[in-house]
């Protein structure tokens, strides 16, 4: 679209192409300011929300975060009425407060490019025109629905399905090292495997792609690489907020730990924000494969909270709390005894694994 057409409003428009901080399959996050909202007068605000179908919300005094909450539930109905008008009956929306109390943000599945930036450019047109009174929003919403019907379709999320099994390894610390720990195993085990990290790519142990593939492009070049009969892959969070995850789902999770990792990029200011961001990959993995967690570190240990998947922790201590949770809700740990490492599970003997 042309610049002159972009709404005040909308600050960014963002799809991702894979699983991501919002939703286990690609979607369009939008970055709104809340510029001609913010300053209306409480009694019109309040008829705003009124025609919108938010009852006796109140809409807060303007210009504070009472008002950006209100926002938040207002922006959230605008978003389902102009899909509706569309011919969308059910649409799934997110949204959060951005980084200051003008922002917010607004997250929702796309499966074709040009329907989902139009739908993006049509909030922040309604959005640009709050000012103008609870009917002519009303009006707009339905002239951008039929705006959104006549857009074209366009491309789709380019999205990897994989064929193969794939371990995706997240967390602050280690990250390369298990990845190329895993691969190590699985190649002395005869699989032809691939791994992508901040080394670079790799395939059957040779580097073939020198450089920082933590995210979905490392993915990519593993997964497309003929043969490859297992694939590693790092993924840094840059990775999950800029595009997703590179795969729609994975057999195995690994998540290393969570601590202070450059707090205050992209919107992630507090560990708990970090932790959310790496528990994307632990969502996607399938139920039948296995989610591998530090037992000792609270935020990664919750993470089992999140998945389908079987949970698998490691711990130093054996007598770890964490560690008996799991083994009774008949998941495995690995851990020190006497020195040995040991792999417990529920209503078998202990296996001693190595020294």
């Amino acid at each position: 679209m042309a610049t002159e057409s972009v709404p005040r409003s909308l600050v960014d428009v963002r799809l991702l192409d894979g699983p991501n901080l919002y939703f286990p399959r690609p979607a369009a996050k939008l970055t709104l300011d809340l510029t001609e909202l913010m300053p209306l007068p409480v009694a019109a605000a309040s008829d705003l929300g009124t025609e919108l179908g938010l009852g006796t919300t109140r809409p807060g005094a303007p210009g504070t975060v009472f008002r950006q909450r209100f926002a938040i539930r207002l922006l959230t109905q605008i978003v389902r009425r102009i899909a509706r008008a569309a011919g969308v009956t059910r649409l799934a929306v997110r949204t959060r407060t951005g980084q200051s109390v003008n922002k917010i943000v607004v997250a929702y599945p796309w499966r074709h490019a040009g329907r989902a930036e139009a739908l993006a450019y049509g909030l922040g047109r309604v959005l640009d025109g709050v000012a103008a009174g609870p009917e002519r929003v009303t009006e707009m919403i339905t002239a951008e629905g039929a705006a959104i019907t006549a857009a074209p379709l366009g491309s789709a999320p380019q999205l990897i399905r994989p064929q193969i099994p794939v371990v995706a390894i997240t967390g602050t610390n280690g990250k390369t090292t298990t990845a190329r720990m895993i691969g190590h195993v699985a190649l002395r085990a005869g699989w032809l495997v691939g791994w992508s990290s901040t080394d670079g790519v790799y395939i059957d142990g040779q580097l073939v792609e020198a450089g920082d593939f933590s995210g979905p492009s490392g993915a990519g070049q593993v997964l497309r690489h003929p043969g490859v009969e297992l694939a590693v892959t790092e993924t840094a969070r840059g990775g999950i907020l800029r595009r997703g995850v590179g795969v729609a789902y994975n057999d195995v999770s690994v998540v290393t730990n969570i601590s202070a990792d450059h707090l205050g990029l992209g919107g992630i200011d507090t560990l708990d924000q970090l932790a959310e961001v790496k528990a994307v990959i632990t969502k996607i993995t399938k139920p039948d494969g296995w989610c591998v967690l530090n037992a000792d570190d609270p935020r990664t240990f919750a993470m089992r909270l999140g998945t389908k998947a079987r949970i698998w922790v490691f711990t130093r201590d054996p007598d770890s709390p964490s560690g008996r949770n799991v083994l009774s809700e008949r998941g495995r740990v690995t851990t020190l005894l006497d020195g040995w490492i040991c792999v417990l599970r529920p209503g078998a003997a202990r296996l001693r694994s190595s020294r």
